[in-house]
């Protein structure tokens, strides 16, 4: 991500810091720079806009202070953020760091400070983003032994992390069979939900399992007499 996607909100309730920052910022790049003034007017704009970082005064007049609007917001807004602020006691960084927080700005500050969190942070948002999208990916990964994998995201299975050749149906079969892993799947289920058709017979089924178990013979794919299949996870 660059500077000039970037999405920032500059909550600060005194009208010369916030422009003065807000001016750094368009310095360095950036486009969409939202301000807000108290814990209200910033979660509106959290509302409305896609935030990428906030810029939080701590010291933000009204009830709630900056450390606490930052906790607030981020109970449902996943909000990285820097914090303004003339205090730099230990207390005021104790309480900080039970938020989301990525660095602080002391006042009076200089812009080549600005430059250097900015770029601090968009490297932790980056890798923020990196480690999700892995989480997620991974997620979609399931691992059934003998080094084989299902992804259910491409609907592809690996042995060996080499992706197998499966018809439509084989790979229907192993997709559904994977998001219900362990139990036991009748040949009434099947039909309804892989074949979509109740007159398809039991021996059509048990066709295809057959040539799903020669491509992929390690799988675990038990038969249940008279009933239907289970696919178990070692």
């Amino acid at each position: 991500m660059k500077n000039q996607d970037l999405h920032i909100l500059v909550v600060e309730d005194e009208v010369i810091a916030s422009t003065y920052l807000s001016k750094i910022l368009q310095s360095l790049g950036v486009v969409y720079i939202y301000d807000a003034s108290s814990f209200d007017e910033a979660l509106e704009i959290v509302k409305n806009y896609p935030l990428d970082l906030v810029f939080m005064d701590i010291n933000i007049n009204g009830s709630i202070d900056g450390i606490q609007s930052a906790k607030l917001l981020n109970q449902e807004y996943l909000l990285p953020i820097i914090y303004t602020t003339a205090y730099g006691d230990s207390q005021t960084i104790k309480e900080a760091i039970e938020t989301n927080i990525l660095g602080f700005l002391i006042k009076p500050f200089q812009p080549n400070e600005v430059e250097a969190i900015l770029a601090i942070a968009l490297k932790q948002i980056s890798l923020q983003k990196q480690y999700r999208h892995r989480s997620v990916k991974q997620i979609n990964i399931v691992e059934l032994g003998y080094e084989q994998k299902y992804n259910l995201s491409t609907q592809t299975f690996y042995i060996h992390n080499i992706p197998i050749n499966l018809t439509k149906k084989e790979t229907d079969i192993l997709y559904f069979f994977c998001k219900n892993l362990n139990q036991n799947i009748s040949y009434e289920t099947m039909r309804d939900n892989i074949w979509d058709n109740k007159e398809i017979s039991n021996s059509t089924i048990r066709d295809t399992m057959s040539r799903l178990k020669k491509k992929a013979p390690d799988l675990e794919i038990e038969t249940i007499i008279n009933f239907g299949y289970i696919l178990k996870k070692l």
